[in-house]
């Protein structure tokens, strides 16, 4: 069971412009780096060496970040405290794009903070901060209050519950009832035994841990897992359930599903987040019209991807599409597409041309393209060459190899060809082709892009296109 890399590239291209709404337990995760080398001569405890501190999104505001990486907009409702670590959590969020925040501020609560000690890969400590009794009635009286303003302009609503008060069962029974009057799915990333609190949702993802506490679960086979499953959805109205098996991989049981999607993870490095990235996915892919299954095989496609990094961590759509490809070939030459161009030329079709390192495909980039192929009638990608990539950005990069960005490229819907050049800039590879219309992005003047002059003195013209503010390989990576 897979979704295509073509498949994925139409869900992700599907998934620009769609608005999830969240709603629930924000966090800050703070993360203390350092080494450790010997032990406290006071207690049997390691004594940590601090080399780097670093903090970012957790909780409901790391499935939010992860949303809107994806290409979607997303708006984001929970409660904070009146604290330095709000202040740090706003300004984490100020740094993603697409993502409208609306937090509660409460001066009977902290802001939940957790702060992971690690030495090397190796976590060696966490200390939570934080106040889990439910929200007294005045914050639940504001939380619902925000969300029924927001709530008629999402495809998808996200229910994300952390145990930490802020999803009491009025707010939740609420939110439910009120999503149904609108026709939309709602998504609950569980944590209360008592399903009962998720009445009527559209689909629950617990993992298998959750699942035995609410259950009494004993045996842990695919067929018992279906059972208890289907249990609780009968019990509670659940369309559909969703257990994460950790290692195992994903079980989906709703009606007329029973499917299973084996784990895709080799190199597991840290798996905090993991289960808010699957959350995420599966909601993009739902609000982009995918069936349910395929959402369950990108949201394991996507944890496969976000385990295997440090920290609370995302995953972008280059990623995502090259990680659902079983090989990366690609034909990215120019002798490669001579004959096809020279074809479309014979039957009259415009040809337009673009350019870039598309290190790490993410929604700025997915935007460029699509705004692109609408000026013309064929659209060829050319593409740096590892080399060249290293000499424009620095040794570090790029992240991923010139076949898979080719390959990437090529599963994109509005994409026609793409060659790889190794050369600084792209002209030689203009004046061979000389397309009809060159386009670049509107970051560019028009007589700072390479190419221009030859174009025009042939007939064509050259295209700038607004960007997509806020998203960009290197604001990924800082991420």
């Amino acid at each position: 069971m897979n979704v295509s890399a073509s498949n994925a590239a139409i869900y992700l291209d599907d998934i620009c412009g769609q608005h999830i709404l969240v709603i629930g337990d924000l966090m800050l995760d703070r993360f203390i780096d350092g080494t450790v080398e010997r032990i406290s001569p006071e207690a049997p405890v390691p004594i940590l060496s601090k080399s780097s501190t670093h903090t970012m999104p957790g909780g409901a505001a790391n499935v939010a970040r992860n949303i809107c990486q994806l290409g979607a907009t997303c708006t984001l409702i929970g409660i904070t405290g009146a604290d330095k670590a709000a202040e740090e959590l706003r300004d984490a969020l100020d740094n993603v794009a697409a993502l409208s925040y609306r937090p509660i501020t409460s001066s009977q609560r902290p802001t939940t903070t957790k702060t992971r000690f690690r030495s090397g890969a190796q976590q060696i400590m966490r200390l939570d901060e934080e106040i889990t009794s439910a929200l007294s009635d005045k914050d639940s009286a504001k939380l619902i209050d925000i969300s029924d303003e927001e709530v008629k302009n999402a495809a998808v609503i996200i229910l994300s519950d952390y145990a930490k008060g802020c999803l009491t069962k009025k707010v939740i029974s609420h939110i439910i009832d009120l999503a149904k009057d609108h026709d939309i799915p709602v998504i609950i990333d569980p944590k209360s035994d008592d399903f009962s609190l998720y009445r009527g949702a559209y689909l629950v993802t617990p993992n298998l841990s959750e699942l035995i506490t609410a259950t009494g679960l004993t045996d842990t086979d695919d067929a018992a897992i279906q059972n208890a499953a289907n249990g609780l959805r009968t019990a509670h109205e659940i369309d559909n359930i969703l257990t994460t098996l950790s290692a195992r991989g994903m079980r989906l049981d709703g009606d007329n599903i029973a499917a299973h999607t084996p784990s895709l993870t080799k190199d597991v490095f840290d798996v905090s987040g993991a289960g808010d990235t699957v959350v995420a996915a599966i909601a993009c892919a739902i609000a982009a019209s995918a069936p349910l299954t395929d959402a369950m095989i990108l949201a394991n496609h996507a944890a496969s991807i976000v385990v295997s990094k440090p920290g609370t961590a995302v995953c972008c759509a280059g990623e995502l599409i090259a990680s659902c490809a079983k090989e990366h070939e690609v034909k990215s030459t120019l002798d490669d597409h001579q004959q096809m161009i020279a074809t479309w030329r014979e039957q009259g079709q415009r040809i337009g041309f673009t350019n870039g390192c598309f290190d790490l495909l993410h929604a700025g980039h997915m935007h460029s393209l699509r705004e692109a192929r609408k000026h013309c009638d064929r659209l060829i990608i050319a593409v740096n060459s590892d080399r060249s990539v290293a000499k424009l950005k620095g040794p570090s990069r790029p992240i991923q190899k010139q076949d898979t960005r080719a390959f990437v490229l090529g599963h994109l819907p509005y994409c026609d060809a793409v060659i790889i050049f190794d050369e600084q800039t792209p002209l030689t590879l203009i004046e061979a082709i000389s397309p009809d219309r060159l386009i670049k992005g509107g970051d560019y003047k028009p007589e700072e892009i390479v190419g221009a002059d030859h174009v025009r003195k042939k007939g064509g013209d050259v295209v700038t296109i607004d960007l997509l503010n806020g998203h960009s390989t290197t604001a990924f990576l800082s991420q």
